[in-house]
């Protein structure tokens, strides 16, 4: 969910194509294609080159990979006489460096170029892309900031410039957490042109993560139903409870974002002596999804099953990743690959069942799953709600969380596993204990931890919580100070709501075991709404810690819900937010039931070692009941 993040460019058959006011001195406007000459050229011809000539040869040579012919070409046509446009051809030549990954030479030479025309706001706005490679930031920012003062801009005429400065602007502000900024600059976007989609979706998750509510604002030129169509599918699941809402969302994400053309390569079925899986994943790391799957798959039967990675996760290098890795049979790497070779891979391998572990979230690649490379595609963990996408046949979960009155709301079959459809990995390991004095909290405070992700709380939910502090002096809520900017505007919120300084504590983000040992210190967890936790969820029941939660009309507001039920925990799980208000402040007035809590968490996870061989299981008989259907 970004702003474009294109490169500035200058075509090669069309030179007033995007900028008509820097090459209005062009001497010929509509070069025709020039035929490739098989002999080398030599100096003397390039030096009676034309300009539309240069561009077209050197596009040729780019068109079938010759790279090195390409550079030459520029070089020695650059190091001649000094020429009319000289410009284009450094613009050009920058442009082709930037491609190859030279991002030293290519800055050197998109300075060189705006020293000889210092209105060429594509070299400044490719400037930045490369001072940002290269970790600089700060310079990056300058050289769009000077394209949206209109400094490089003759007459201030070319808004697609401004427009796509703001938009990098804002992308990098919001990488730096630095979220008013990034708000300012894609408003500021939004008002030269209001008809990107896109950015007003990106805009409005940029709020959610700084607590800015409501995240839908008057924009002019942009109505109610605009600003509601762009939401993301993600940032949906924390706006709305609604399961309606969710799916037109899903809907509308999927028809403005995916162009592909859907394909069936696999025809038929496989008759192996073992089931093939495949999993799809950018996420097999210390990543949400990736945490939560190592048991899971240590789990399959290798005697029926054959597992299968197609990964492009990011290495971190840690030991969990190793673990990861080795519970596929065959891991193979598609990090180099497009979704079609990905495909054509996947059906020569002759893959039956195919799990996406993405769904609609970052990273995700659908267009492998829309070419059909396996004759059963499902989703699973990695978005919490409906894809909207036809090519999966079924999403795994449970009856808990899926029940009867979402099914029509879900483009996949419910694929239900028994007990929780999110698994609780085995944690063994030991966790420091952490005291109340580290924190300066009193003995007999009630502590209530919410360490999810911050984008995850809103107004309705905020409101529950403090009016848990203002119904019980010696409570705390406990929040993770993501960064200024959040932290700042819920302290905001909650003096207006009445609530003192001591009454909310922030603590910035630790390692995962540092985050461990403050959950085991907190008296209870606060699941949000109505996007619950999940990851995290398990890290508190691990953790044996009570979470409070409310189970919605949504899958994802029934998340932590799952998980409760299938421990017979159904105590803790409310329906509604005032009950859930209400289940907190008697918890917080009866300290002798919240140790009677922990103490049956610990009791319950004591057979978890079990629970993940349970879990696959299930999913493996789901698994042959579906494939004997087809």
């Amino acid at each position: 969910m970004t702003p474009d993040t294109s490169q500035a460019k200058i075509a090669p058959t069309s030179f007033d194509c995007g900028i008509k006011h820097a090459l209005a001195h062009a001497s010929v406007l509509k070069p025709t294609p020039m035929k490739q000459s098989a002999a080398p050229l030599n100096k003397a011809t390039i030096d009676a080159m034309r300009l539309d000539e240069l561009i077209q040869q050197t596009h040729a040579f780019q068109e079938t990979a010759r790279f090195d012919e390409a550079l030459n070409l520029y070089e020695t046509w650059l190091s001649s006489a000094d020429a009319p446009n000289k410009y284009v051809v450094m613009f050009n030549y920058g442009s082709l460096l930037q491609s190859l990954g030279r991002l030293a030479d290519a800055e050197a030479m998109y300075r060189e170029c705006l020293v000889v025309h210092p209105q060429l706001a594509q070299a400044a706005i490719n400037l930045g892309l490369v001072l940002e490679k290269q970790g600089k930031a700060e310079d990056a920012l300058q050289q769009w900031a000077h394209v949206v003062s209109q400094g490089l801009l003759a007459n201030g005429t070319d808004k697609d410039m401004q427009v796509m400065a703001l938009n990098h602007m804002g992308r990098v502000y919001e990488n730096q957490k630095k979220y008013e900024l990034s708000e300012q600059a894609l408003r500021q976007s939004l008002g030269i042109n209001p008809k990107q989609t896109g950015v007003l979706q990106h805009l409005i998750h940029i709020r959610q993560k700084a607590c800015k509510w409501p995240a839908y604002i008057d924009l002019p030129h942009i109505s109610a139903n605009q600003m509601l169509m762009s939401t993301s599918p993600l940032a949906m699941l924390s706006l709305s409870d609604d399961p309606a809402l969710q799916l037109l969302c899903a809907h509308a994400f999927v028809g403005r974002t995916y162009s592909f053309k859907e394909e069936k390569l696999c025809t038929g079925t496989y008759h192996h002596d073992k089931i093939r899986i495949g999993y799809v994943s950018g996420d097999l790391c210390t990543h949400a999804v990736g945490l939560l799957l190592a048991d899971f798959l240590e789990a399959h039967d290798r005697k029926k099953f054959e597992i299968h990675a197609y990964d492009f996760s990011p290495d971190d290098n840690t030991a969990y990743q190793t673990r990861l890795r080795a519970t596929f049979d065959h891991r193979h790497l598609i990090h180099h690959l497009n979704d079609a070779d990905t495909a054509r891979k996947i059906l020569s391998d002759e893959i039956d069942v195919l799990v996406d572990l993405h769904g609609l979230s970052s990273g995700a690649r659908p267009g492998i799953f829309a070419l059909h490379p396996a004759p059963l595609q499902g989703t699973y963990l990695g978005f919490i709600g409906t894809t909207a996408m036809p090519w999966f046949d079924f999403v795994i979960t449970d009856r808990f969380a899926l029940h009867d009155e979402l099914i029509p709301y879900f483009a996949e079959e419910p694929l239900y596993l028994d007990g929780s459809f999110i698994p609780l990995n085995k944690d063994d390991n030991l966790l420091r204990v952490a005291s109340r004095s580290e924190f300066n909290f009193a003995e007999d405070a009630f502590v209530m931890a919410a360490f999810g992700n911050v984008y995850k709380i809103n107004d309705v939910l905020f409101t529950a919580w403090t009016n848990v502090l203002k119904r019980s002096e010696k409570a705390i809520l406990w929040l993770i100070d993501d960064n200024d900017v959040t932290t700042k505007e819920l302290r905001q919120k909650a003096q207006v709501r009445g609530i003192p300084d001591h009454q909310l504590v922030f603590s910035p983000r630790v390692t995962h075991s540092e985050y461990q040992s403050r959950i085991k210190l907190a008296d209870v967890f606060l699941d949000s709404f109505p996007y619950n936790c999940g990851s995290t969820t398990r890290d508190v029941i691990n953790c044996g810690t009570p979470i409070v939660t409310c189970s919605g009309r949504t899958m994802v507001s029934r998340m932590t819900g799952s998980i409760l039920n299938s421990l017979d925990l159904n105590e803790l799980i409310t329906y509604d937010l005032q009950s859930y208000e209400n289940l907190i402040v008697e918890l917080s007035q009866k300290p002798a039931s919240v140790e009677r809590l922990k103490k049956s968490l610990a009791i319950k996870l004591e057979g978890k070692s079990t629970r993940a061989n349970k879990l696959t299981r299930s999913f493996e008989k789901a698994l042959l009941h579906k494939l004997k259907k087809q």
